[in-house]
Parts: structure tokens; C-alpha cells; sequence
């Protein structure tokens, strides 16, 4: 029931506010999206004066991303590449579009094995444990009498916390349960936290969308 939540939301865009907590400190931006099945992502980061910060793209073979204040250009053959150099979190660009499109990540190095009962009242926790040991496992946080997730926390083959993403408020937008605002962190300073201000699914999105170029 969870893997079939949103199977009907194919094509999206959306806009919102972002908190980013790393390193280099606190920073507050804009966010602009968009997605193609769980295939084809772009992103634009911008300050709160919208000038662009950052913007990547994922077509399904490369990945590009942008820095707007230094003039860079970065792009590479990828497969179910990452967005840490971004973000400075491993989230799979794969399990970012399923999160923005409301749904629950399925990476393909996880397999359902229990389902246990939490501490809190009806809640209840799918585990999912990797194919190999080092693949690590992925817990789900689930609201029995909703079906609504709380939590997902992915583990990884050493026990350590890769990272966790809380559902803090949710929403409904013609008729697809959509999170409303999202935290993903890793547990220790890396944070990112999304507000999700304006949302249209299935809508057109052409794959030019999905490639950046240089630019001069």
C-alpha cells in the first residue's frame, strides 16, 4: 500500500522555502522544482533576492549542477546519482523525487523483512534490510490508523545513520497526499528542511527541462 501511494502522479513542479544547516553555517533560500516519474529531476536554489545560487539537473544518464556565485559548471555520467555535493547528504536524486511526489523511497538494495510496533500509540515500523550486509537497512515510521509515514530513517551496513527524513505536516493537492513541510538530516549538523508553498502534479515537462548547459 505504501509503494502504490502517488502511482498516479507522473510529472510534477513545485515551488517553496528551504533551510540548509551544514558546515559553512545556516542558509535560507528559495526552491524551485521539477520531476519526471522518479527519473528526471531539476532544481533551482535561489536567494531570498532571487538571484539563482545553484541549479542541477538530472536527466537519467548525466547529472549538472551549477554555482551560480562561483561560475562553475560540473557534470558526469551518472547512475541514481547523489545530492551531497549540494545538500552534503547522501539522498539518492531517485529518492528525492519519490519524497517531493509524496512518496516512499524505493531503493532497490532494500527488501521488506518485519514489521514491528513502535513506542508510540498506533504506530507501527516496516523494516527493510539490504540484499547484501553492507547495504545497510531503512525503517519506516508509519501511523497505523492513517497510513500516514512519520519517519524514515536508512541506515547504513555499519549502523550508522546515513539519514532520516520527519514528515512534519501534510497536505492534499487534487487528491495526491503531499508532504507539506519535510526535515532531512544525518543526525549530526547536515540539515535540510523544505516548505512546500505551491505544488501542481501531472503537469508538462519537457526534457530540455532536465539538461544544463554551460554557460558563458
Amino acid at each position: 500500500r505504501l509503494q502504490s501511494r502517488n502511482s498516479e502522479l507522473h510529472s510534477f513542479k513545485g515551488t517553496g522555502r528551504i533551510r540548509m544547516e551544514g558546515e559553512t553555517g545556516i542558509q535560507h533560500a528559495r526552491l524551485m522544482w521539477a520531476g519526471f516519474q522518479n527519473e528526471k529531476l531539476r532544481l533551482e536554489v535561489m536567494a531570498g533576492t532571487g538571484r539563482p545560487v545553484y541549479s542541477f539537473a538530472d536527466d537519467g544518464d548525466r547529472i549538472y549542477l551549477i554555482s551560480h556565485t562561483e561560475n562553475r559548471f560540473y557534470s558526469k555520467r551518472s547512475s541514481n546519482a547523489t545530492l551531497e555535493k549540494l545538500i552534503s547528504l547522501p539522498l539518492t536524486v531517485s529518492a528525492c523525487l519519490d519524497l517531493l511526489a509524496g512518496r516512499i523511497p524505493a531503493e532497490t538494495r532494500f527488501i521488506p523483512m518485519t514489521l514491528q510496533q513502535g513506542e508510540k500509540e498506533g504506530e507501527q515500523i516496516l523494516v527493510l534490510e539490504g540484499l547484501k550486509r553492507a547495504s545497510g537497512s531503512q525503517k519506516v515510521y508509519v501511523d497505523a490508523s492513517s497510513e500516514d509515514v512519520r519517519l524514515i530513517e536508512v541506515k547504513e551496513g555499519d549502523g550508522t545513520l546515513a539519514y532520516q527524513v520527519e514528515f512534519l505536516h501534510m497536505q492534499e493537492i487534487s487528491g495526491f497526499k503531499m508532504p507539506e513541510e519535510l526535515r532531512i538530516s544525518n543526525g549530526k549538523k547536515a540539515s535540510l528542511r523544505i516548505v512546500v508553498e505551491r505544488f501542481w502534479p501531472n503537469v508538462p515537462v519537457s526534457d530540455d527541462l532536465f539538461i544544463l548547459a554551460k554557460t558563458q
